[in-house]
């Protein structure tokens, strides 16, 4: 994708859109990441009042201040950079390689490293504060989200969005100690730490595609919680849910844990709300959890925490609550609203709305802004169990899941296709079920338990129909020569015959061998390539783990592709323009 917008998108107007925030080390300020407007905000906390908005780098992400306060650090997701503020100047400073979409960043507790994690590249790195240089860097799994240490510095916690899994690494190294299995946790966020150091919490769905989409309620398709980790045990983990039995708690996304470890606050993206969370008493239901179906049954319990009086939830004061900050001295917790284009204030012990700082003056929002907030918005679901992003992500990609939708059959599961290459690739699904992205939308909705509104359908189909583009990372990241020469690869193996560019799809049905035994069909949809990069797993199960493995594992009669002949740097190049596309 290329950085333009396309232009049949709206260009204005422009929101601030809230993503991230984070208090300073002296508790003076609040430091807020503007992700549209790519900006940083400054708000002094003792007055709420908004002091300067400073330019940083494309679409930023995610911040944390420096020991000292005196520089934020920024991850610029579509620069790949981490852009250093200086506070007091109100400018950027300097600005570091970070890698090809660098999303959350946490400090060590010395101050000296920051730790990185790039979504592209499935990577976590250790900069060097002092000089901006690169320390080490390790693989994760599939779309790392978030990242944080615990209070020792010894380990780093990496959330991987789409890998169902955390990964523990050991600071001074960059070794992989452990890949903790989270079962069927999903859209995996942020990841906090008790001060003790004994205890993980992550923000994430439960996702139960090992059985047929056909009960919404009772969170059967999506529920939604946290995990609790005991880092002291390899492999340990218990999931509560924050839902209720008659109302979902959907997208569950910012953590923030009190210093006295006694209240956890989790914002619930999808239906504006703040989750308080009593910690000694899910650390205790957590503790009956003593075997693996005693796990099991307490992540499918969408009543025990209310039951229990575990958590409340109260209002967020806002539209998309995302990013969640606590000022203990003043006992207020700071909510980052992506489309209220505001911060609010609430009372951490009551939970009350004290005050919304907007963050500009208001503007109205488009008919394509309206389809974004639709598309994040599980008031559109049935009991508010999910959203669309439940299964596309806030990019509208994919979760990297197999499901076994009824809009083709029951018992034939397949990948969510992403949502942004359907405005000009019809037909929709990998069975062509849908005729149209306009068809697509609106069994969405149904799916979603309503019938499809002509308002939401508008609004739905401007935004899915005039997607965003971001900047390829592979395109700034790889060298011109490998690019062509994968290119050159891409054409005399045949690819283009069925991906021929723009759109890298003739939209047409073929039969390849794919087939399974749970497949009704032997023919299917071409998928197209553009953004490959970031829509794995590959194939319409899922089944090919990586780029390379299309080729090397699953194509042995060279009929997608003449492949079979291939040298392995000649593979590579192939992947390489693959990935830029």
């Amino acid at each position: 994708m290329t950085g333009a917008l396309r232009a049949d998108r709206p260009a204005a107007p422009v929101h601030a859109s809230p993503q991230a925030l984070c208090l300073s080390p002296d508790g003076a300020l609040v430091a807020v990441v503007n992700a549209t407007s790519d900006s940083v905000s400054f708000i002094d906390a003792t007055t709420h009042a908004v002091l300067r908005q400073v330019p940083v780098g494309q679409r930023p992400n995610h911040a944390r201040f420096s020991a000292d306060g005196r520089q934020l650090y920024v991850s610029c997701a579509w620069d790949g950079t981490i852009d250093v503020v200086d506070v007091a100047a109100g400018k950027v400073s300097a600005r570091w390689d970070a890698g090809g979409t660098p999303n959350g960043v946490a400090l060590s507790p010395d101050g000296a490293t920051l730790y990185v994690v790039d979504a592209s590249e499935d990577r976590v790195r250790a900069i060097d504060v002092g000089c901006g240089r690169i320390q080490w860097e390790t693989p994760v799994r599939n779309q790392p989200r978030y990242v944080t240490t615990t209070p020792d510095g010894a380990r780093v916690l990496v959330s991987n969005n789409l890998g169902r899994t955390l990964t523990i690494v050991e600071a001074a190294t960059g070794r992989v100690a452990e890949q903790r299995d989270l079962g069927r946790c999903s859209m995996l966020r942020e990841v906090v730490t008790s001060s003790d150091g004994r205890w993980a919490f992550v923000a994430n769905l439960v996702s139960h595609d090992e059985m047929p989409t056909l009960q919404i309620e009772r969170g059967w398709i999506h529920s939604n919680g946290f995990t609790i980790m005991d880092l002291e045990q390899p492999g340990h983990r218990v999931t509560l849910l924050l839902d209720h039995l008659l109302q979902g708690a959907a997208n569950p996304t910012g953590l923030v844990l009190s210093a006295d470890n006694r209240w956890l606050y989790v914002s619930l993206a999808g239906i504006h709300e703040i989750a308080i969370v009593d910690v000694a008493k899910a650390l205790e239901l957590a503790a009956t959890a003593q075997t693996a179906d005693d796990v099991r049954r307490l992540q499918e319990n969408v009543e025990i925490v209310e039951q229990l009086g575990i958590a409340r939830r109260v209002s967020s004061g806002g539209l998309g609550p995302r990013s969640v900050a606590l000022d203990e001295a003043r006992g207020e917790l700071w909510v980052a609203h992506y489309f209220s284009d505001a911060v609010a204030v609430l009372d951490a012990n009551c939970g009350t709305v004290k005050e919304s700082i907007p963050l500009h003056d208001p503007v109205e929002m488009s008919l394509w802004r309206q389809g974004e907030l639709l598309s994040c918005d599980a008031r559109m679901c049935y009991q508010n169990w999910f959203s669309c992003v439940s299964c596309h992500q806030e990019d509208g990609t994919v979760d990297g899941l197999n499901w076994d939708l009824a809009n083709d059959g029951l018992g034939n599961p397949k990948s969510a296709k992403d949502l942004i290459n359907g405005h000009d690739t019809a037909p929709a699904m990998w069975g062509a079920v849908r005729a149209s992205l306009f068809d697509g939308i609106a069994g969405g909705q149904r799916f979603e338990g309503f019938v499809a509104d002509q308002d939401r359908q508008d609004a739905l189909e401007t935004y899915f129909g005039s997607p965003e583009h971001v900047p390829n990372p592979y395109q700034r990241r790889q060298s011109p020569e490998l690019i062509e020469r994968g290119r050159l690869i891409f054409l005399a193996a045949g690819c283009d015959i069925c991906h021929p560019a723009p759109r890298f799809t003739d939209q047409k049905l073929h039969d390849l061998g794919f087939k399974t035994v749970d497949d009704f069909r032997a023919r299917f949809d071409t998928p197209s390539l553009r953004n490959v990069y970031r829509n794995g797993p590959w194939l319409h199960d899922g089944r090919a783990m990586t780029l390379e493995a299309i080729f090397t594992d699953h194509n042995p009669d060279d009929v997608h592709g003449r492949t079979r002949g291939l040298s392995s740097a000649e593979l590579a190049a192939l992947v390489a323009y693959l990935r830029t596309l």
